[in-house]
């Protein structure tokens, strides 16, 4: 790994995201920010979740440290949406996501390790995806429709606990994707 990697603008875009999502849980409380402005700081996380992988390709600046630096800031940037925005998830609904993303971590641990590559698939951005929708969907709910959820989030939920396990079995039994 080289130090001037780290001004590559795909891992610049990687840090601005860590900072700018620990500086926000730090000094606002969700609640206390407008519904709709929520709802598009959310999908701002999102869309900057993928933003720097797609940059490091399509300019040829994929580099060792955001190969490490990115799925690790995806995963502590999502955990920490998901913590700071606890209070408007049911509780079985947090804990399954968290339970989900620690499960993921382990796995990118193991990855790091063990040095086996692992694509993201389409399924995996799909899950992703839907997911951040999911969690739109409850800030929404806060204002508007009221018991929708459950027929909205535990199927997604489902999805985005086969995608990882699906993950996981392909890092142990060494299965292309």
């Amino acid at each position: 790994m080289k130090f001037k990697d780290i001004f590559l603008p795909p891992n610049l875009i990687t840090l601005f995201r860590l900072f700018a999502s620990v500086y926000l849980f730090r000094n606002f409380q969700p609640l206390d920010i407008n519904t709709y402005l929520l709802v598009l700081v959310i999908a701002v996380i999102g869309l900057s979740d993928s933003l720097d992988g797609i940059v490091a390709r399509k300019f040829n600046m994929v580099s060792e440290l955001g190969i490490i630096l990115d799925p690790f800031v995806d995963r502590t940037v999502f955990i920490l949406l998901v913590i700071w925005l606890q209070d408007i998830f049911p509780n079985i609904f947090f804990t399954a996501l968290i339970a989900r993303e620690v499960l993921v971590l382990l796995g990118g641990v193991y990855v790091l390790l063990s040095k086996k590559p692992i694509e993201v698939s389409n399924k995996g951005k799909l899950a992703t995806v839907l997911m951040f929708i999911t969690i739109c969907f409850y800030v929404l709910e806060t204002t508007l429709v009221t018991g929708l959820m459950s027929f909205i989030a535990y199927p997604v939920m489902v999805f985005y606990y086969f995608v990882a396990l699906e993950y996981l079995y392909y890092l142990v039994f060494n299965y292309e994707q």
